[in-house]
């Protein structure tokens, strides 16, 4: 009986992170573990939240560097050691962190907090099994933003994303347009009809790229070729009159699992992941945007772990782009998004 017993629980484990029931995850967006990361998906985005939560485990629970036992580390895991993202690149109104061992007094202070300095509900504590087990802990995060244009945009007709047949809701500028909006809208560059990029900055000092490429490289690199050209273009940064803008709306609510990081005993230590996800909501439209991430580890230690110029020019974001969000003052982004195709994201 007691050998049927601990073949049952290695089951459990071997089969997924949790048996809890979640939201289903979509296939329309693949999350990016590190804005490093390479995804041979269409749409792609990456928010710092899940490296926020990792850095609380290793800093304050396993206290090292998080590797598995007989395992080779993969590129991602390699990189959240490194911690390529931390606290330091965002306003601390930004974001939340808590870690401890895990109680339903502890979830619901959590709670608490998050409605206090959000004023928002979390999607995924009530997924997590908080029930006291001695040597069982867990790791939250959040990122919270709700950034506002100066002045709205105009909602433009609908039209197709990249050759598309289905016809989608875009907003920006055209020929109708008040004045006053084409000063909220800075020109990083525009070297001809497919290699352009805009700056839109907020009401709360946010500033969001969009950057008209092709390209499939990783986030950081796409990054880092956008602010060189716009370092070294010398061309006219005022948006004309002739010129306009074109944005597609965005809605995208989407959580993801890491079953790869989950029931692997991490070396020098008795400890595993035994749950592990991260949300992303985000809207964008004519009048601003709203993000919301959240990410949460849960650690436990247990025996029965199985190692598994004068030319108008047109900057019309209807073909694949890429959009960064960055902080006030801070150099890197703390989010980043590319869309090849908008089906399933409006």
């Amino acid at each position: 009986m007691k050998k049927f017993l601990m073949m049952f629980l290695s089951l459990i484990l071997f089969c997924g992170c949790t048996l809890h029931k979640k939201p289903q995850e979509s296939s329309a967006i693949d999350i990016l573990t590190l804005f490093q990361s390479q995804s041979n998906a269409q749409n792609k985005l990456w928010v710092g939240t899940m490296q926020l939560a990792f850095n609380e485990v290793k800093e304050n629970i396993v206290k090292g560097d998080i590797y598995f036992i007989d395992e080779k580390p993969t590129f991602d895991l390699i990189g959240l050691n490194q911690n390529l993202f931390n606290k330091d690149m965002l306003n601390e109104k930004s974001y939340y962190t808590s870690w401890g061992k895990t109680t339903i007094k502890q979830r619901d202070l959590i709670k608490k907090d998050i409605k206090k300095k959000f004023n928002t509900n979390s999607d995924i504590l009530d997924l997590l099994d908080w029930s006291e087990e001695e040597g069982k802990y867990y790791a939250y995060a959040m990122l919270k933003k709700d950034f506002e244009f100066f002045i709205p945009f105009d909602k433009l007709d609908k039209l197709s994303f990249n050759k598309s047949k289905e016809k989608y809701s875009f907003f920006g500028i055209n020929e109708k347009s008040k004045e006053e909006l084409r000063k909220a809208v800075r020109v990083l560059f525009y070297n001809n009809e497919n290699d352009f990029a805009v700056q839109l900055p907020t009401k709360t000092n946010d500033f969001v790229y969009l950057y008209r490429t092709d390209s499939d490289k990783d986030f950081e690199k796409i990054y880092k070729k956008m602010i060189k050209q716009s370092n070294d273009y010398t061309g006219n940064r005022d948006f004309a009159e002739k010129d306009t803008l074109k944005v597609p709306y965005l809605k995208i609510k989407q959580m993801k699992k890491y079953p790869e990081l989950c029931n692997k005993t991490i070396a020098g230590t008795d400890f595993y992941f035994s749950e592990v996800l991260e949300t992303i909501d985000l809207v964008l439209d004519e009048k601003g945007g709203k993000i919301k991430s959240e990410a949460a580890i849960l650690v436990k230690t247990n025996s029965l772990i199985i190692a598994d110029e004068n030319k108008p020019r047109h900057f019309d974001f209807d073909k694949p782009y890429v959009m960064f969000l960055v902080d006030e003052g801070k150099n890197d982004p703390y989010f980043a998004l590319r869309v090849k195709d908008l089906k399933g994201l409006q």
